[in-house]
């Protein structure tokens, strides 16, 4: 958690009176106690999203969910967006262009074919490039990166790759994401080549086919693609 990490005003509506302390669901006003809850807490709800991926298209909406459901034990606001603008160093996305710069960024995905039929360079690029923006956005004011996160490896998975954050430390993904909000991708994408494998086709279709509703435009994406490569 560790508000200190964030650099921002007076924020009375999200924190307790006169504190850093974000206001909670368990009244925790110990900024070591809120941490240690949230972690514990966090780290069980991100474990069940990866054993059972929690249904979406991979799109604003999907992301938000997956916000909600690893941070809603603890914040009544979580699945929303910020209202305060916060910084690390630079200056995230103002919070009053949050919803359109996501929608912008979610319609390229689309466009991108949701990276399905890229070759692993290419995967990498995506990826960093993707995850850079999520993160310069920053659409909530606490739990990004491992929302992020999630959402990122649900989009490998469902283009046919697999990646493992957990090989990744705390301070690697700080200094790939600091440079990658310069548009500086090096460190992000010497991440990625260490942490992404490919898997069967049948998988990343089994995947698919588990989060979104027959007909959904992530299935046609995929058939459209399956079915060019098959008669090619």
């Amino acid at each position: 958690m560790a508000n200190s990490y964030y650099e921002y005003k007076g924020d009375n509506y999200y924190c307790y009176p006169n504190s850093f302390i974000l206001k909670n669901k368990l009244n925790i006003k110990s900024e070591t106690l809120l941490e240690e809850a949230e972690r514990q807490i966090t780290a069980v709800k991100i474990l069940d999203l990866k054993m059972n991926p929690m249904k979406g298209d991979l799109n604003f909406e999907h992301l938000l969910n997956i916000h909600k459901y690893i941070f809603d034990d603890i914040y009544e606001w979580a699945g929303k967006t910020r209202s305060v603008n916060i910084s690390k160093g630079s200056r995230f996305c103002n919070y009053a262009f949050i919803n359109n710069i996501a929608n912008e960024t979610f319609s390229e995905l689309h466009n991108d074919n949701y990276l399905i039929g890229l070759t692993e360079e290419e995967m990498i690029a995506k990826l960093s490039y993707y995850l850079g923006e999520l993160n310069a956005i920053h659409p909530f004011r606490e739990g990004n990166g491992r929302t992020q996160r999630v959402f990122i490896e649900y989009l490998a998975y469902a283009a046919g790759y697999y990646v493992d954050f957990s090989k990744v430390s705390s301070n690697e993904m700080i200094e790939a994401s600091a440079d990658s909000f310069l548009c500086d991708y090096r460190k992000m994408k010497s991440l990625f080549h260490n942490i992404i494998d490919k898997i069967p086709i049948t998988e990343q279709e089994n995947f698919i086919k588990s989060i979104t509703s027959k007909g959904s435009i992530l299935i046609k994406t995929f058939d459209y693609w399956k079915n060019n490569k098959a008669s090619s």
